[in-house]
């Protein structure tokens, strides 16, 4: 089999993959518009972050609607979501977390939430390696809090793309 032809079954392969933990996920039809919608982010995204700077781009994000009220389960089901749509198949390149974290952020967002968008860094290995997650009510979403424990927040975002004072995760 060619190169060509062993990517496009590779390809196929994870396509069908992803539609069955989406099908899993989605409830009802809006999901089905928002899992859509993630996907053009997901396309829009690499190319936004090198043109925008990351406050102009968080405010782009944001999609605020403070009157609603989101249940704990329609939080988890949109970080769900999100996990899925911007998970990587490729064992030596995890998924895009700042990616991840502003489309998590938006749809949070959205619906109520009033997400934190943190960017942080942390020192391993002799590298400086960075990481980008979402808070919800100070609790990470679709993430475990110990290994963020590591990261000096460098900024956070509460809405509209303004900054937040830096400092230690923690603070």
């Amino acid at each position: 089999m060619s190169d060509t032809g062993r990517r496009e079954g590779t390809a196929a392969r994870t396509a069908r993959r992803r539609l069955r933990l989406l099908g899993g996920l989605v409830k009802r039809p809006a999901d089905v518009w928002m899992v859509t919608r993630m996907i053009g982010w997901r396309l829009a995204l690499p190319l936004l972050k090198r043109r925008l700077p990351l406050p102009r781009l968080v405010g782009l994000m944001w999609e605020g609607d403070p009157a609603a009220d989101l249940s704990a389960e329609r939080c988890r089901r949109i970080a769900e979501l999100t996990t899925v749509v911007f998970r990587s198949d490729h064992r030596d390149r995890p998924g895009n977390c700042l990616d991840r974290s502003l489309v998590a952020y938006r749809y949070l967002s959205a619906e109520g939430a009033e997400p934190e968008l943190l960017v942080g860094l942390r020192r391993g290995d002799g590298l400086l390696k960075g990481h980008a997650w979402v808070t919800v009510k100070g609790m990470p979403v679709e993430e475990s809090p110990e290994p963020l424990e590591h990261f000096s927040r460098v900024v956070s975002f509460h809405g509209d793309g303004v900054p937040s004072q830096s400092g230690a995760v923690g603070a």
